[in-house]
C-alpha cells in the first residue's frame, strides 16, 4: 500500500513539473516572439531622443555628437529594415519581399550585415574624434577633429563598412525547402568573430587606452607647469 502511495505521489509530481515545463515554455516563448517588437518600440523612441538631443545648437556642430547622431540614424534604419520585418513574418506571417524571396536573399542577410557593422564603426570613429581632441595641434591625428573632414571620414565608413560586409553575398545562398543560409558557415563564422567579435572591441580598446594616456599626460604637464 505504501508501495502504491509512493507511486502515484511520484506520477502527480511529475506531471505537475511537466505542466509547469509547459507553462513556462509557452510564457517563454510567447515573450520572446514580442521582443523584437519591444526593441524596435523602445530603439524608435531613443532614437527620437538622440535626434533632440544630437541636433541641439550647441551639440549639432560637435564631431563626436555628428558620429553618433550617423550611428542612430544606421540604428533606426536597421530596426525598420531587418529588425520589423522578422518579427512580422514570425508572428502574422506578413513577409517582405525580400526576406522570401531567392533573387533577394544575399541583399537581405547583406542588409543584416552592413548596418550593425557601420553602426559600430560610427561609433569607432567618435572615439577616435575623442582621442584626436586628446592629441596635440600639431599631430596630424588631430586634423580628424575638423569639421570640413567629417564629410570624407563618414563616405570613408560606408565604404569601409561596404567592403566588411561583403562575406554576406560570398557566404550565404539560397536552397530549395530550406531559405537563405550560409554556404560556408564556418567561415562566416570565423569571420564574424575576427571582425565584429575581436576587431572592433580591440580597436576601440587601443583608443580609449590611448586617449587616456594623453589625458594623463596632459594633467601632468599643467601640473608641471603649475609648480614651476
Amino acid at each position: 500500500m505504501s508501495f502504491n502511495n509512493t507511486s502515484t505521489a511520484s506520477i502527480v509530481t511529475t506531471t505537475e513539473v511537466s505542466n509547469t515545463v509547459l507553462i513556462l515554455t509557452l510564457l517563454l516563448k510567447n515573450f520572446v516572439q514580442h521582443l523584437l517588437a519591444v526593441f524596435t518600440i523602445f530603439g524608435s523612441i531613443g532614437f527620437v531622443g538622440n535626434a533632440l538631443t544630437y541636433l541641439h545648437p550647441d551639440l549639432r556642430s560637435n564631431t563626436c555628437c555628428i558620429y553618433s547622431f550617423c550611428g542612430s540614424i544606421v540604428d533606426i534604419i536597421f530596426l525598420l529594415l531587418d529588425v520589423l520585418p522578422i518579427y512580422l513574418s514570425g508572428v502574422f506571417q506578413i513577409y517582405i519581399p525580400w526576406i522570401k524571396s531567392p533573387n533577394m536573399c544575399k541583399f537581405y542577410y547583406y542588409t543584416l550585415a552592413f548596418f550593425p557593422h557601420l553602426s559600430i564603426n560610427f561609433l569607432l570613429m567618435s572615439i577616435i574624434d575623442r582621442f584626436a581632441c586628446t592629441c596635440q595641434s600639431t599631430s596630424f591625428i588631430s586634423r580628424i577633429h575638423r569639421l570640413k573632414i567629417v564629410p570624407l571620414l563618414i563616405l570613408i565608413t560606408i565604404l569601409i563598412s561596404c567592403l566588411f560586409s561583403l562575406r554576406a553575398i560570398t557566404l550565404y545562398g539560397y536552397v530549395n525547402n530550406v531559405g537563405c543560409i550560409p554556404t560556408q558557415p564556418l567561415i562566416n563564422s570565423i569571420l564574424y568573430i575576427t571582425f565584429n567579435g575581436i576587431g572592433h572591441p580591440l580597436t576601440m580598446l587601443i583608443f580609449v587606452l590611448l586617449t587616456y594616456r594623453n589625458v594623463r599626460n596632459s594633467r601632468r604637464r599643467v601640473v608641471s607647469s603649475f609648480c614651476d
